[in-house]
């Protein structure tokens, strides 16, 4: 089952959470995990998806996420910056007792009103769709500092400035941590031409796969024959490009089933399918069971 999470969280006077109206949040693990009005924060170990901005600033322990079906391994000693995108699946699993992060919740409007201000960096916003992992630099003491600053400011109820005050902090914090992403994204280049297309494959596939699972279109974007992308592709991850498509695909169709009041044939033309009865076929294939059934499941 993915849980969605479809409105911005109504976090105000709950403890260990610096609230601003429905816009931001920013929480410490460390206090949530121990607080019994956070008792959901075990339901994040199943997999879920956000309708909002979350970084996460791991500063303590070790854990390992599962995002958009790619592993990430935080180990003990580093830090890390995590940003995930509205629509991600994210699920946590093997939290050590002394992990410990900062985490920010961030409305779409509010980050709109920033991108505002932070003007056609295409880079940057190329960087807020993708999950971006920064392993502690000489910035990480810095952007501490700003979180820890950005919740003085919205505990400061009488400054009429405040979101404005805030805006500017998030951007150094953005900027400060975008120089290290860049810097590990040079040094974690894929290597062969193989990693390259798998790549780029991926990335076309999150991108695109809502309306394109035909493996000719990817093909033709990367200027390659479908059976050499399908072969390069299972040669790199151990699935068929096809397979990846379809497990998109199927991600989605189960995160919409059972997380949305959407119609199944809303779903299916969410996911641009030709019809309702294709679109159950092809997902009773894959999943065992109609989309009907995996709905009624719970």
């Amino acid at each position: 089952m993915i849980r969605y999470f479809s409105a911005f969280p109504n976090l105000q006077e709950k403890e260990g959470v610096t609230f601003l109206e429905n816009t931001m949040a920013i929480l410490r693990y460390s206090k949530i995990a121990q607080s019994r009005e956070f008792n959901n924060v075990k339901e994040l170990q199943t997999p879920h998806k956000f309708d909002y901005f979350v970084i996460t600033h791991i500063i303590a322990g070790e854990a390992r996420w599962k995002i958009d079906m790619v592993d990430y391994q935080f180990e003990r000693g580093s830090r890390y910056m995590v940003r995930i995108a509205p629509g991600q699946i994210i699920s946590i699993s093997d939290v050590s007792d002394d992990f410990d992060a900062y985490i920010m919740l961030m409305s779409n409007d509010f980050l709109e009103s920033l991108m505002m201000y932070m003007g056609n960096d295409l880079s940057f916003r190329g960087a807020l769709t993708e999950v971006v992992k920064i392993v502690e630099n000489n910035e990480t003491h810095n952007i501490e500092m700003m979180i820890r600053v950005m919740s003085n400011i919205i505990n400061d109820k009488d400054n009429p400035y405040r979101r404005k005050v805030l805006e500017h902090v998030l951007m150094a914090i953005f900027y400060g941590s975008e120089h290290a992403r860049a810097t590990i994204i040079e040094e974690k280049k894929p290597r062969t031409s193989a990693d390259v297309i798998t790549f780029k494959f991926l990335q076309e596939v999150k991108a695109n796969f809502r309306k394109e699972r035909q493996l000719g279109f990817y093909s033709e974007r990367l200027c390659i024959t479908p059976r050499y992308l399908s072969r390069v592709v299972r040669e790199v991850t151990g699935y068929s490009a096809a397979e990846w498509i379809e497990r998109y695909v199927v991600l989605e169709a189960r995160a919409l089933l059972k997380s949305t009041n959407m119609t199944i044939q809303q779903i299916s033309d969410e996911l641009n399918f030709p019809s309702q009865t294709f679109f159950g076929k092809y997902f009773k294939r894959r999943a065992g069971m109609s989309p009907k059934e995996y709905r009624r499941i719970g």
